[in-house]
Formats: structure tokens, sequence, C-alpha cells
């Protein structure tokens, strides 16, 4: 059984005032940048780009002040999988066993170094000796074990669990050497835990606050939590014992600015304001509004076009009327994707018919063109009658049974280009009769609604920079156990634990073809 799914890709990232700035659902900034900027040509003003370094670089003992979209539910990395408190875990506090370098290699971060058995069912971790989480405690290999044990414990029910693949322990070998166990190769785990999902927390922390230690996190990153106003702001401030071993670091010292204040904004229009008048540095902004900063020499306007990220409809299967994939493949085709970029994004984006994003390696244009499912009204009415549906007299459309058709449609609150693309897709199923009852909710409360039964469709963001983004998405059960057993399982599966990129490359794209 095929899943069809409506998709937009979003390609879209603002940059604001000096300083670099990722989406509110973005996992890191990228390292080079599209800037627009004003020159003059030949006696002309004209627009232009230019691909710059994304570093922000401050002097030292800087007070900088970003912007945050929305306030995150926890900073436990264990507990969620939201993309702001994602991107707060993984650029302040929390550090992982590796990162990836500029040519999309992994390189040793706290691990000084690794190896993996013949058969590559075991990666063996040596760790960096003489690190410190920022309460004092000791980062070893029981720290690791510890963190990734809570993950791979089915009573914490941790959402980064798929993120894990098919790794079903983690062995300490002595105070410096950590083994991860897995069933069979698992391609994505470097990738995987070079993000928050790989994070390392100080487990006395873990501990001593309980269910409280999301507001309390502890890592050994270059910056500590010092004060959290809920809705208001986060403070952090620099790890004065911080010890740096990236390879790709430009300051191998203590972090140069002294304090960072991550300021909770979610109106737009007061982040324009906060913007024009130097109260933040970074600004993340709607696609309408970048006209005001474009030209403006005070500012950089950024947009990066390698991005992996997705805007998707997705189904409810445990609602009977989407075990049927005419009515999926009919909704797919009633959604104006192009009017969704227009009034959602203004035009700072493409449309995408693939289930995998379009800066994930293994990504084929073609795939996307020959089994997407551009616009097409009429085609999505037909099929909706193929499939037993019907429109009366007044072009209310009515289910095989003879109900008129309501469905609701989820998603998370705070962000005009979801609010306005669920405008869209209400107003396309309107006009096929279909009556759309929107909902939406902070992403704390959204995201574990999902695990219910009381929707019928959700709008959803994901990024992720490994095409893994399709199993932890699509692989049954899915990300919330709505998702039914198919045959893209066993090429998932498959493309999991091919370790030849090549290989996988194609192993990827006939995922795509068999979720489409």
């Amino acid at each position: 059984m095929k899943i069809k799914l409506s998709i937009l890709f979003t390609g879209l990232v603002i940059f604001g005032m000096l300083l670099a700035s990722c989406g509110p659902q973005a996992t890191s900034t990228p390292e080079t940048v599209t800037v627009i900027e004003t020159v003059v040509v030949e006696g002309e003003t004209v627009i232009q780009e230019k691909v710059v370094t994304a570093t922000p670089q401050p002097k030292g003992n800087d007070t900088l002040v970003f912007h945050l979209s929305e306030d995150p539910e926890t900073l436990n990395h264990i507990l969620t999988d939201s993309g702001t408190a994602n991107s707060v875990i993984s650029n302040y506090f929390c550090e992982r066993l590796v990162y990836y370098d500029s040519e999309g290699n992994p390189q040793p971060w706290l691990a000084e170094s690794w190896e993996i058995n013949e058969d590559q069912t075991e990666i063996t971790f040596t760790l960096h000796q003489g690190i410190k989480f920022t309460d004092g405690t000791d980062f070893n290999a029981e720290a690791v074990k510890y963190n990734f044990d809570q993950i791979l414990d089915p009573a914490v029910a941790s959402p980064k669990l798929t993120y894990l693949g098919s790794l079903q322990s983690v062995e300490v070998v002595d105070d410096y050497n950590v083994k991860f166990n897995f069933t069979e190769p698992y391609a994505p785990f470097f990738v995987n835990i070079a993000f928050a999902a790989g994070c390392i927390a100080s487990p006395t922390a873990m501990e001593k606050w309980g269910e409280e230690y999301g507001r309390h996190p502890v890592g050994t990153g270059p910056y500590v939590i010092e004060e959290w106003i809920p809705g208001s702001q986060i403070t952090f401030t620099r790890n004065e014992n911080y010890q740096q071993f990236r390879a790709d670091a430009t300051n191998t010292g203590l972090p140069l600015a002294e304090k960072i204040i991550l300021l909770v904004i979610p109106e737009e229009g007061t982040v324009q304001a906060a913007l024009e008048t130097g109260e933040i540095l970074t600004g993340t902004l709607s696609a309408d509004t970048v006209a005001r900063f474009v030209g403006d020499g005070n500012f950089d306007v950024v947009i990066d076009k390698n991005v992996a990220n997705i805007i998707f409809l997705e189904f409810n299967f445990n609602k009977e009327q989407f075990t049927d994939p005419k009515v999926r493949e009919a909704i797919s085709y009633a959604i104006d994707r192009q009017a969704a970029v227009n009034a959602a994004l203004n035009g700072y984006a493409d449309i995408a018919y693939s289930p995998l994003p379009a800066g994930d390696p293994g990504f084929d244009p073609d795939i996307a063109i020959q089994y997407g499912t551009p616009y097409d009204s009429e085609k999505a009415l037909s099929l909706f009658q193929e499939a037993g549906y019907s429109q009366n007299e007044d072009g209310v459309m009515h289910d095989p049974s003879g109900q008129p058709v309501v469905w609701k449609v989820t998603s998370y609150a705070g962000f005009t280009n979801i609010s306005r693309t669920l405008e869209v897709i209400q107003s396309n199923l309107a006009d096929l009769g279909i009556e759309v009852t929107l909902e939406t909710s902070e992403w704390g409360a959204f995201y574990p609604s999902l695990l219910e039964d009381n929707w019928d469709m959700d709008l959803m963001r994901w990024t992720y920079k490994d095409p893994s983004i399709l199993n932890n998405l699509y692989r049954s059960p899915g990300h919330r156990e709505k998702t039914p057993a198919g045959p893209y399982d066993e090429i998932l599966d498959r493309c999991n634990s091919t370790m030849d990129p090549d290989l996988r490359n194609e192993c990827i794209k006939e995922a795509q073809i068999s979720l489409m």
C-alpha cells in the first residue's frame, strides 16, 4: 500500500541583523549562505546574491540577544523532538560524540576516535579525558551509556528512539571506552548522533532534578543556563571551564560572548520592530517581511537554498477513510501547493512532490516529477468519485455511507507560514465540497496529541540532513504510531543498513518511489 502525501518544501531561512539565525524548526546554522545585497552596476542599483560565511563573530565579552519564535516546552533532549528545543540544546550547552565537517564526513568531538568491527555491528568510541559537565561531574563512558540507555528504555517513550535504529545496547568497556551494539549495520547512526539525539547530558543533574530536569539542563558545552523565564527569555552565561575539541573551530579557547539571551517573541511585527531598534541581533521573519530589509545596509538577508526540511500534510491511518489510497491521492491532487508557497512564504520556497527533502542525499528530482501529484482539482474529484464519494446538488461532498465529509486538520501554532498553509488547504478542499475545521496549539500540546485519534490530518514540518528522515517519519508505525506496515518498510530497513553511500542513494530512490 502506497502512501500518497501532499508535501510543501520550504526553501527559506532568514538571517537578520549582523548574525545568523535559524528558522523555528531548523537543527543547525548553515556554514555558508546566500546573501541578498544591493550594488551599483553601470550606474544602476541592482539586487544580487553572494555566498558568505554565516558564522557569527562576537568580539568578546558581549551580551548577544537572539530571537526565539517560541518557548521550548523542555530542554531535556531525551523527551523532545521539537526543532526549537533541539536547536537550543545543540547550539548552546549540549555536545555530542561526533560532528559533521563541511565535506559531510563525521569527525570526533567528545570522542577522540572510534573503531567499527568487521560486520559493522559494533562501534567502540574512545572518549576524551578530563572533560567536566558544568555541574562539576565527570564526562565518561558511564555518562554516555546513561544518556543512550534513557532513550532505549521503552518506559521513557523517548521520541529520539527512532534515531538509534538497530542499536540494542551500550556497554562500558572502561572509564573512557564505550561500545555500541547493533543487531545489524545502521548507516544513519553517525549523522543522527551528531544532532540533539546524541546530546550527552549530566546523569547527576538528570537524577537530581527528575521530571524538572528539562528546566535545569546540564551539558559540557560552551554555555550554562542561568535563568529561564517561561514565555519570556532564556539566559546563558559562558562556561569558564570550557574545552573545545572540534577541529573545525575557529576559536579554540573560551567562548567569546560572555552572555547569550534568547528572547521569546512569537509576534512577527514585534520581531521586526526589535530588529529595527537593535533590541535583538537576529530575527526569524515571515517571507512577506523580507522586502523591508532587502537593500538596507544595516541588515543581511540570507537565503539557504540547500535546506533539508519539508512541510507536509499527513493522514491518520487509524481513520478508515484514509486507508483508501484513492482518497489520499485525491487530497494530494486537491492541494494547490503553489498557492501555499505564494501565500505562506511569498514565493521563497519550492514545491516538493517527493517525501524526501531536496537537500538530502539520494533525492532524485526526476522521481519527484514522475510520481508526484501536481495540483489538479478535476482529477481530485474523479478520484474521490472512484472511491465512492459523491457531491450533492449543492456541491457538498458525501462519503460512501452518505454522510457529509467533515475533516479536522491540526497543526502547531505561532507561525504565519503554517496558519496560511492551513488556510489554503481548507480553501482547496472546500472547493470540492469538503468542510475542513482547523485546530492549532503550541508544539508541546500539539505533538503529543497526535498519539490520540481525534484528528484526521495534520500539517507537520520536519528537518533532517540525512535520508533516514524517511525512516523517522514513515517506517511503520511512523513517528506518531499511525503508519501501517507496507513494502516500504523492507526498503527503508535495507537503506538504513547499507553502508556504501552510492548503493544507499540508489536504495533511497527506490524508497521514494514506494512511498509515493
